[in-house]
Parts: structure tokens; sequence; C-alpha cells
């Protein structure tokens, strides 16, 4: 029998995980956006992702919000979709580890930038 006092640190059940790690990739993927909107604006950048990069040489950042917005909900209605499956689960966990590898690499951006504002 469980004891009625034990909270587990990572829930159990697959959907709450699968739940869970849809908010951190929504929450990771709007950070990202954010920092690419600030970088095109404010720092010399260049965006590795060509479809990204044609809409940023146009300068249509509406269309890049939509286009980011739009397909980070499409992605993360097909892990919720699939949720019941273990393999969409750890699709998802790399999903949301390459999300957090990009923000260390925002990380590290945003310093440069900062001190070459600085430098300068």
């Amino acid at each position: 029998m469980r004891a009625a006092l034990s909270i587990p640190l990572i829930d159990d059940r697959r959907g709450r995980r699968v739940a869970e790690l849809l908010i951190v990739l929504c929450l990771l993927s709007l950070a990202d956006l954010c920092f690419t909107i600030w970088a095109q604006l404010f720092t010399p950048f260049y965006e590795v992702n060509p479809l990204a990069r044609t809409i940023l040489n146009g300068h249509n950042l509406f269309v890049l919000v939509v286009m980011k917005v739009m397909l980070t909900a499409f992605g993360a209605s097909i892990f919720w979709k699939l949720r019941s499956f273990w393999r969409a689960e750890l699709g998802l966990w790399v999903v949301v580890g390459v999300y957090v590898l990009l923000a260390i690499r925002w990380n590290h951006y945003t310093a440069e930038a900062m001190l070459a504002m600085v430098g300068s």
C-alpha cells in the first residue's frame, strides 16, 4: 500500500510527464524565438535555420513569430496525441534536450554580444 505522504519527484504517469515536458518545450521555444528576434535586431546575427533566415532577411518578424508558434503547436499536438507510447516520450525528451542545449548556446551568444558591445 502506498504511503499517504509519499510525493514522487517525477510522476510515474506518462501523460503527466509528457504534459510537463510539453510545457518546458513551449517555454524554451518561446525563449528561442525572443532571443532570435533580439539577435536579429541588435547584433550581427546569422540564422542557421534556412527557412527562418529567409524570413529574417525579408524583415518579416511577424511571419517568423507565426511560423514558430504554429510549428511548435503542431509538434506539441503530435507528441500529445502519441503520449501513451514510450517512444514518443523518449523523442520528446530528446527534443527538450536539444532545446536546453540551444538555450545554453544562446547564453554564450548573448554574453559574447554584450562583451562586444562594451568593447566597442
